[in-house]
């Protein structure tokens, strides 16, 4: 029985543990006043997770040259959040980040009450396992020498880590770009990545350098498929002292098959399973 079900997750492209779980949807690099402790980026759940089961990590970078330990730089260039408690269902929308939890920097809308998996002062607490804490905020802003953010399957990272998931945002590469052949980033699989080191070339999200500018991403993505049929773009939400936390709604769209999709592709799985398995059985008595 082990076996069918292995089978029909093949077949239907449900396997989980294939398919993207969690993206980022947006992030606030640049809050209004000081930096420290008030940026944070927003993450939408694919599939449900159990963070204390499945473990992540998510690093910002605050990039000057690319290092060869890459995203595992730690120091000034890399922090690192690592996400292993609480849990989230598919659709949730949830912050990792500072822990001032302001919309906008001091003063500005609460966010404290919105799903937050992992906040740290990073004003004075070190990254967990990567990172030196900053007033001046540990996410860059872009610009020049572009700045990311990327999501990790685990906490333990070597110069080798691939994200599964990656944005990378500013108004060119400049010196994040790959040297030497190993100093660099690795990229995700994912909708605007195909994995390697960045390159001059690489996919740029608008540039969220001005104070204020929220970093939204929208795209779609297909969850019977596990693909995105949309590749996420961004635009600059401008955040001021009226705005609310209704502005940072996400802009990602899970696409849902139909029940009869769902009972079209079992039943094809169905199908196509005892066509093998009748194969299997005669190749096994001969």
């Amino acid at each position: 029985m082990k076996t069918l079900y292995r089978y029909l997750a093949f077949v239907s492209g449900l396997n989980a543990s294939t398919l993207a779980q969690v993206a980022i949807s947006g992030l606030l690099a640049n809050p209004n006043g000081s930096d420290g402790n008030f940026e944070y980026i927003q993450l939408k759940a694919l599939a449900p997770v159990d963070f204390t089961a499945t473990p992540m990590s998510l690093v910002v970078a605050n990039n000057g040259t690319a290092q060869s330990s890459g995203w595992a730089a730690g120091g000034g260039l890399t922090y690192k959040f690592d996400l292993t408690a609480g849990t989230v269902a598919a659709g949730d929308v949830f912050y990792v980040g500072g822990a001032g939890q302001r919309l906008n920097g001091s003063g500005s809308a609460d966010l404290s009450g919105a799903l937050w998996i992992r906040s740290l002062n990073t004003a004075t607490t070190p990254g967990d396992g990567l990172g030196n804490p900053s007033s001046g905020g540990v996410l860059g802003n872009g610009g020049a020498n572009a700045d990311g953010v990327a999501l990790f399957s685990g906490t333990l990272l070597t110069s080798g880590s691939a994200p599964i998931d990656a944005v990378w945002f500013g108004t060119g590469i400049g010196t994040a770009q790959v040297g030497g052949g190993t100093a660099g980033y690795e990229l995700p699989l994912n909708d605007r990545y195909g994995g390697g080191k960045l390159q001059a070339s690489s996919y740029l999200f608008p540039d969220p350098a001005v104070s204020g500018a929220y970093l939204r991403l929208a795209g779609t993505y297909d969850l019977a498929a596990g693909l995105w049929t949309s590749a996420r773009e961004g635009d600059l939400v401008m955040l001021g002292s009226g705005s609310t936390p209704l502005e940072l709604e996400s802009r990602i769209t899970l696409a849902i098959p139909e029940p009869h999709q769902y009972a079209c592709v079992t039943g094809a799985a169905l199908l196509a399973y005892g066509l093998w398995s009748t194969r299997r059985r005669g190749v096994a008595s001969r």
